[in-house]
């Protein structure tokens, strides 16, 4: 494997280059996944208070299909999912960050 930013030829076990002592491709993919997730209320990105935004953000899925979920849920359950909406709001910290917009680059 060659360190992408001076062209040294390293390890492939390695995560970190010797001669400059950047990070190698192995590195930062390990150190992406192994970053834990938080479940959090979107203040960007709500209706009425972010829940199902900050859901489908946790579970990587549309909010879309969440709030769809959340409303039969609902009708179904006799009004008791309204009951783990509302502790929900309490429970949940919230993530008043910026979005991340992805590129259209990035996309294709």
């Amino acid at each position: 494997m060659y360190c992408t930013s001076c062209g040294t030829q390293i390890q492939d076990t390695a995560s970190f280059c010797s001669e400059c002592g950047r990070q190698t491709a192995r590195k930062a993919a390990a150190s992406a996944q192994d970053v834990p997730r938080r479940l959090y209320r979107l203040a960007y990105d709500k209706k009425w208070a972010g829940v199902c935004s900050g859901l489908a953000k946790y579970l990587d899925v549309d909010v879309t299909v969440i709030r769809i979920a959340v409303v039969a849920g609902f009708f179904c359950s006799g009004g008791l999912v309204l009951l783990a909406y509302i502790a929900a709001i309490f429970i949940m910290p919230v993530d008043r960050g910026l979005p991340v917009r992805v590129s259209s680059e990035a996309r294709a």
